[in-house]
């Protein structure tokens, strides 16, 4: 069972549209076991002035039951990740790419909760923090939002693909990184230096280096054995089994997966799961 089939089993927990957990009444055991929290912890807290509620608690949960020794439920995960060597786990949001089922999102408002489906434009994610003080009690319920979706709502999210060290999707990486568990895949001999990645008709030239880092340029190099001195933008490798990488690009948050199968001096890829990309080896 893949990772994205495994959070689809997980969240099934959370009912249809129109229903919901509460932290009282009959579902206020299942709501404790789902964010850690009880209404009496939430009551008491709300009786001191605080305004808590348990969005963060359920995501916790939440990537504890796919497995994370990591405790993803905060707010920081966009600096928190980089800092234990997952950082390219964190997709920054853009108007070119979407979260996935089961990706743990960052709100810009101050808010986290899990990606569920898109219909088109709208887009539907699981959310603890639907009630608070004001209500009384606090709620867990899917949310099927009324306006087409925009990456200004959030400002990144975990892929868990990336994350758990897995990737799926024709044409892409059938695994990317190394898992909580296990120590990180190191670079390849034959994916080190200049490679020409074709995209939108256009080539661009990429470099990968020992350390996990690409850099991507324009320019073709006139020297193919060192790297660029200057580059359009960087990006985190992961790399992944059987020949298999990823790459998760610093200033748009772009990602893209390749995979070489045949062990040759070429790969194929794809780029935010859209387009298709084709790279030699120079």
């Amino acid at each position: 069972m893949g990772i994205r089939d495994r959070a689809r089993d997980i969240l099934s927990v959370v009912p249809p549209i129109g229903q919901q957990i509460n932290s009282v009444g009959s579902t206020a055991q299942l709501f404790t076991q789902l964010t850690g929290t009880s209404q009496a912890t939430l009551e008491q807290n709300w009786a001191g002035g605080g305004k808590m509620t348990t969005c963060n608690g359920f995501t916790g949960w939440f990537g504890n039951q796919l497995g994370s020794k990591l405790y993803l439920g905060r707010f920081d995960l966009d600096t928190y990740l980089p800092k234990q060597g997952k950082g390219d786990a964190w997709i920054k949001s853009t108007p070119d790419n979407r979260p996935k089922y089961g990706d743990i999102c960052r709100f810009s408002k101050f808010h986290v909760g899990v990606s569920l489906d898109f219909e088109g434009d709208i887009w539907t994610h699981a959310d603890s923090g639907q009630g608070g003080r004001t209500a009384g009690f606090d709620i867990i319920k899917r949310i099927r939002d009324k306006e087409p979706y925009s990456y200004q709502k959030l400002l990144g999210w975990v892929d868990i693909e990336i994350y758990f060290g897995e990737s799926s999707g024709t044409g892409a990486a059938t695994g990317t990184t190394a898992t909580p568990d296990q120590p990180a895949n190191p670079v390849p001999d034959w994916l080190q230096g200049w490679w020409d990645v074709r995209w939108r008709g256009q080539s661009f030239y990429y470099y990968f280096d020992r350390s996990r880092e690409v850099g991507w340029t324009q320019i073709a190099p006139l020297d193919r054995s060192r790297p660029a001195m200057f580059y359009n933008d960087k990006g985190k490798l992961a790399i992944g089994v059987p020949n298999a990488l990823s790459i998760v690009w610093n200033k748009t948050g772009s990602v893209e997966k390749f995979e070489n199968p045949l062990n040759t001096p070429k790969m194929n890829g794809i780029w935010n799961d859209k387009e298709p990309l084709a790279a030699t080896k120079m």
